[in-house]
Formats: structure tokens, sequence, C-alpha cells
């Protein structure tokens, strides 16, 4: 016999910086096409399944909301029973960390007035990228992008979630992102053998299990004031972190200084710049070291989407 679940729902307003575009920040970033993240469309939602720590699952709904001076995000909480007070903050921290709502773009639009000859794909209230709640999903989202087709990496991703992530009440298709115990509890063959994590299974596995028996803290890459270098050198000794994907998680962390460079900047910068000649890394930080710590943001929205 299927078990019927009552669904209640509260509102939550976040103040948002400004300028703010809400869709831009929503849209701008890979991630949301990734589970558990979803875009609609029709309401112009940014949707999300989500375990708090409590283990209660909800279902975020985030949309823009109030005026150009006074920007606002309205999220609608879908969940199987009212929010605690504790869990209503969990929600608004998630928030405001998906959407970046603390972070000063300032001097990167100040750059942007100045710099001449560059044409950015940047709306007004722009350049906020899409990231996880917390960096745990995040460096999973980005084992799962190397070595591997964008297609095949929301691929791999889906089943992932499918297989281990927490459902909604009453909603089997509603799944969270699994949590590192999960992972850790599922091994290494679950992950090669399910999700056909491939070779990035070990990875997931280890950092996953890190967590779980607190070899590792992630809460210190959000620091910053650590300085860069020490930062990137603690990434990568996370197995699994190269150079390209510790400068992605450096974007993720708010540090835009360095460029993650791979077989699709080589290509845009050659065939922009360079007349499709090929092109070394040198080449590539010279056109964007005009923008000094905000080079990863100039080339994301200089690149075609």
């Amino acid at each position: 016999m299927s078990r019927k679940y009552s669904r209640v729902s509260c509102v939550l307003e976040e103040r948002a910086p400004r300028p703010f575009d809400f869709e831009s920040s929503a849209r701008a970033h890979g991630w949301v096409a990734l589970r558990p993240f979803a875009w609609e469309a029709a309401t112009a939602e940014l949707c999300r399944v989500h375990r708090l720590r409590s283990g209660t699952v909800v279902r975020l709904r985030m949309q823009g909301n109030g005026t150009p001076r006074a920007p606002r995000v309205r999220v609608t909480v879908e969940a199987g029973t009212p929010l605690t007070p504790d869990e209503e903050a969990e929600v608004r921290r998630a928030v405001r960390r998906v959407l970046r709502l603390d972070e000063d773009l300032r001097e990167f639009y100040q750059l942007r007035s100045r710099l001449n000859g560059w044409s950015l794909r940047l709306r007004p209230g722009g350049g906020r990228l899409l990231r996880c709640p917390n960096l745990f999903e995040d460096i999973v989202y980005t084992i799962c992008t190397t070595n591997i087709t964008w297609p095949g990496t929301i691929r791999i991703v889906d089943r992932l979630v499918a297989g281990l992530g927490e459902s909604f009440p009453g909603r089997d298709d509603w799944r969270a992102f699994p949590t590192p115990e999960a992972i850790a509890t599922a091994g290494q063959g679950f992950l090669k053998g399910e999700t056909r994590l491939g070779y990035r299974s070990a990875y997931v596995w280890e950092l996953a299990t890190a967590l779980g028996e607190g070899r590792l803290d992630l809460s210190g890459f959000e620091d910053p004031e650590r300085p860069i270098e020490e930062v990137r050198r603690e990434l990568r000794r996370i197995k699994g972190i190269g150079s390209y994907a510790a400068a992605t998680l450096l974007m993720i962390l708010g540090r835009y200084e360095e460029l993650a460079i791979d077989t699709e900047i080589r290509a845009f910068v050659s065939k922009k710049y360079f007349q499709g000649r090929p092109v070394t890394d040198a080449q590539i930080q010279d056109i964007y070291a005009p923008w000094g710590r905000w080079q990863y943001l100039a080339y994301w929205f200089d690149a075609p989407p």
C-alpha cells in the first residue's frame, strides 16, 4: 500500500546585492543542469531537492523578487513537516551560498567599465556563478567533469543522485545529493558499477570516507583570508584534484585569480585571439591578465555560452 504524505510550504525571502540578476546567477554556470538542481523555465525558478542536517529532505524553489533598487530572492520551501527555526536558518545559509549573495563584485564591474576592447556576455547584475550549498558537493561535481564530455557528466551525476540520494517524502523522483556517509557505505564497487563513475569512483569514495571519518575538514577552504597558494596546495592534496580541477574549485570559493585551462579554453582563445593557431598556457594567461584577480570571470563571460 502506498503511503500518502502531506506537504507543507513556507516562503522565505533573502536580500540580494545590488545590482542583481537572478536568472543569470542561476543559469550562467553549468551546475544548474546537474541534479539535484533543476531550472523551471515556465516559472523562472531554480529548484533543488536538499537534505538538511537534521535528515529532513526539502525542495527549494528560488525566484527573483523585489525591485532593482531592493532585489530579493523568494524561496518557497516544500517539506513533509514544518521547518524548525534551525532548519529555516540552514535553508537561508544554503540559498545565500548557492547564489553567492554575499559576494562583492563591484571591483569586477568597475574593471569592465574601464577596460577597452572587451564585450563580455554580462547582463547588468550578472557575474555570479552557481555553486552547491557545500564544498563537498562542488568537489564531487568537479571530479565528475574531468576527462568526460558534458553530457557524460550529467549522466553520471544523475545516476549518483538517483542511486544514493535520499528522496523527498512521497516523491521517489525528487532526491537530494547523497551524503558522504551514503557514498562511503555504498563502496567503490557500487560507484563504479551502478553510477559508472569509472576511475573517478576511487576519488569520490576516498573523499567521502575521509570526511566521514574526520580525516578531512573542508571548512578551512572557505576562509577568504587564506593565501591562494596555500588553498591551491591543499586542494591538490585531495585525490582526483589536478590543476584544472583546483582552478575550478578556487572559482567556486570566490577566488578568480586563476584560469581553469582545458581543451575548451584553448580552442576558444585560439579561435578568437590567434586566428586558429595553437596557443600556450602563457598566451592564454596574458590575454586575461588585465583582469587581475577577476580573470576567471572575464574568461567565463568572454567565451560563448
